[in-house]
């Protein structure tokens, strides 16, 4: 027994021949021949018409490689073959075993007297011996091998074994292949490194993707390759939108350097990972803060072939600071307006009571009296500007008392038409029944006034007032990111108007004291300071709304008296079935409040954030049944635009509109496509569960 080197295919093979001489009994595997073995085809004087080694690969010596079996060494090449831990075997031209390693024997349970002369498919289960006949050995007579086929073995005991099968066959003068090796590679160790990696890969994509955090992997460029859900919902981009994009167009332009920056720190290899606050673009131009961190991925090369970054959102904690900074804005304001007022009060006193006296002393002397009360009405008007002062500081001294607020709104009545001009058209709509709160009725009148003519001017004496009041309800959700209001009852008292609105940068200011956009002359710029302050020091709360080009309402929330507290109840639509809502709103915080009670209340809720990937939706989704939808959107189509469209898709549609108007200062009411269904924001958990059942037909039950 002997290996040779196939001229034709260059590779190793068993081979026997008949030379007329007896072969052993068995040979030195201890596997028994029925063949005659023949010289060595590595004995270069041999004149064997076959493939010796120096045929294959001229003199060893030339390539520098020694020959595979030297005369003189083959026992010790014999003995190492048939101890090599993989499994060996060698076929001769029919199929059949010729000879076979230890570790053939080891693993399939056998001894050399058993396997030898076996038909060599027999070892093999039906059906890899039939997928081997199909479509492996046609092509393997023509090639002379085939590699990495996957097959099952048949243990002597009838069990079966997974392994990796190659061959390499030996061709003979006529081209036939008369004898091949045969290898086989154990693929359990294969399929449990293969089964660990693919749990490995399950347990990482699991918590890429339940990561409360956003996750993105990113090609060592910067583009994004996979991004889990948290991201794609902090961006407002589905993966696929992100899959496109570089980081660097994710990022606000007024931090590309710190990015930049970033990239550089983990590319130079100094820094395994870094950390910086970063703004992102979100939707509407709104800038989302994320602590983000960058780290690299690196080949067995320590070259970066992938980065992580991941981000925590920061934008919530920014509002919370920046409503913070405002209230500490207005408070130390507040302090240092109410200490300087309370001094020039004291100051105008004593000028205002010596003036009286001087006036007193000059009866006779018209000129010079007339002079004194000029000086004492001077004075007795800065000394109003100081009164004014003290009301934002919350200083002013009041006289609270129980006050049905219609009342006091309906006795307003005559004076209210009269400061605000025949023009503007007055519209009073006022709650059942006569609701009480606690507060000095002449604070709240004067505030109601100021407020009404601040309407008037800005609609420039042309258009419509509406003051209303109504039952509300701050729960604690509300309270818990306006943190100067107490969860509970009051009564809300809207001041709104149809006029020229107030644009955001302007909103920021409007009750800072002597801020005014009225021209030089025509306001002092302390009447929405005083309102802002009375209604804090009344332990209120104020809201503004307000839309560029449509109006303003300003909010006043003052705490209910005539309350009793019930007990709540949880209380679900009689539904007979999951019904789908979709939910459309530009605001997340907003939004998520509304999905919140919706899914509290049984339904099926399906969210967007513009009015076209609301029709998107509406389209794919036929199931929805109802659609909740901001008045005010960005991006061209507000919320009228969209229910008209919703309807040409769904006719059967049932539509409801939310808008930061009061009910009854709703600035749209004479937009055609209003529908009666409209629900005012804040909105109470059940107001909302009211409105939606009755738009669906639906009972309310405990």
């Amino acid at each position: 027994m002997t290996w040779t080197i196939g001229k034709d295919s260059g590779v190793v093979s068993f081979s026997s021949e008949q030379t007329g001489q007896e072969t052993p009994k068995v040979n030195d595997y201890g596997v028994p021949f029925t063949e005659k073995e023949i010289p060595s085809v590595f004995d270069k004087t041999s004149n064997h018409s076959g493939d010796t080694f120096a045929d294959a690969i001229s003199d060893g010596t030339s390539s520098g490689l020694a020959q595979f079996f030297p005369r003189d060494s083959r026992a010790v090449f014999e003995h190492l073959l048939f101890e090599l831990p993989m499994m060996v075997m060698a076929i001769d031209g029919e199929g059949k075993i010729i000879n076979a390693n230890q570790a053939v024997l080891d693993v399939l349970g056998y001894v050399g007297a058993e396997i030898a002369g076996m038909p060599s498919l027999d070892l093999l289960t039906s059906s890899s011996r039939a997928m081997l006949k199909e479509n492996v050995l046609p092509n393997m007579f023509k090639t002379g091998r085939f590699m990495n086929i996957d097959v099952e073995l048949v243990k002597k005991n009838g069990e079966t074994i997974e392994m990796l099968m190659s061959s390499v066959a030996h061709k003979n003068a006529a081209g036939r292949v008369d004898k091949s090796i045969v290898v086989f590679a154990d693929m359990s160790q294969r399929a449990e490194a293969q089964a660990a990696l693919r749990q490995s890969e399950q347990r990482f994509r699991e918590s890429f993707e339940s990561a409360a955090h956003g996750m993105a992997i990113l090609t060592a460029d910067g583009r994004v390759a996979a991004a889990n859900v948290a991201m794609t919902e902090l961006l407002n981009q589905s993966e696929l939108e992100l899959s496109r994009k570089r980081l660097a167009e994710l990022v606000s332009d007024a931090d590309q350097d710190k990015l930049q920056a970033m990239f550089s720190r983990v590319m130079s290899g100094q820094h395994a990972g870094v950390n910086a606050e970063l703004r992102f673009k979100g939707a509407d131009d709104k800038s989302i803060h994320g602590l983000t961190s960058i780290s690299g991925v690196r080949d067995r090369f320590g070259k970066i072939e992938q980065l992580i970054v991941q981000v925590v959102d920061l934008t919530t904690r920014h509002r919370a600071e920046e409503h913070l900074r405002k209230a500490q804005k207005m408070e130390a304001i507040g302090q240092l307006t109410g200490g300087i007022a309370h001094d020039f009060n004291n100051l105008l006193t004593v000028v205002i009571g010596n003036l009286q006296l001087v006036e007193k002393a000059l009866e006779g002397n018209e000129k010079a009296s007339k002079r004194a009360r000029d000086a004492i009405d001077a004075a007795t008007k800065g000394s109003e500007l100081t009164r004014q002062l003290l009301a934002f500081a919350r200083r002013q001294p009041l006289a609270p008392q129980d006050v049905v607020v219609n009342e006091l709104i309906e006795n307003m009545g005559s004076m209210l038409s009269r400061s605000i001009g025949g023009s503007v058209e007055l519209k009073v709509d006022l709650m059942d029944g006569a609701p009480v709160i606690s507060a000095d009725p002449t604070q709240l009148e004067s505030s109601i006034l100021n407020l009404a003519i601040n309407a008037r001017d800005a609609m420039d004496k042309n258009g419509r007032l509406t003051i209303e009041t109504s039952p509300a309800y701050l729960d604690e959700a509300y309270a818990s990111e306006h943190e100067e209001v107490v969860p509970g009852h009051y009564i809300l008292i809207a001041v709104s108007d149809t006029g020229s609105g107030i644009t955001p940068h302007v909103m920021d200011k409007i009750f800072q004291p002597f801020f005014t956009t009225k021209e030089v002359g025509k306001g002092t710029g302390l009447g929405l300071s005083m309102v802002f302050g009375f209604i804090k020091q009344s332990g209120g709360h104020v809201r503004v709304y307000s839309e560029e080009g449509h109006g303003t309402s300003f909010k006043l929330y003052l705490p209910r008296l005539d309350v009793v507290e019930e007990e709540v109840k949880e209380e679900k639509p009689a539904v007979s079935a999951k019904k789908k809502i979709l939910v459309t709103e530009d605001q997340e915080a907003v939004r998520m409040v509304a999905v919140d009670f919706l899914e509290s209340f049984g339904y099926e809720v399906v969210q967007a954030c513009n009015g076209v990937e609301a029709l998107q939706i509406l389209q794919d989704q036929p199931d929805i049944v109802l659609l909740f939808t901001d008045v005010v959107m960005p991006g061209g189509m507000n919320g009228f635009d969209l229910s008209q469209a919703a309807e040409q898709i769904r006719p059967d549609l049932k539509i409801i509109h939310a808008s930061g108007y009061p009910k009854g200062a709703m600035v749209h009411q004479e937009e055609p496509r209003l529908k009666d269904n409209l629900i005012s924001k804040p909105f109470r958990r059940d107001e909302l569960r009211r409105v939606i059942a009755e738009t669906l037909g639906e009972e309310i039950i405990d």
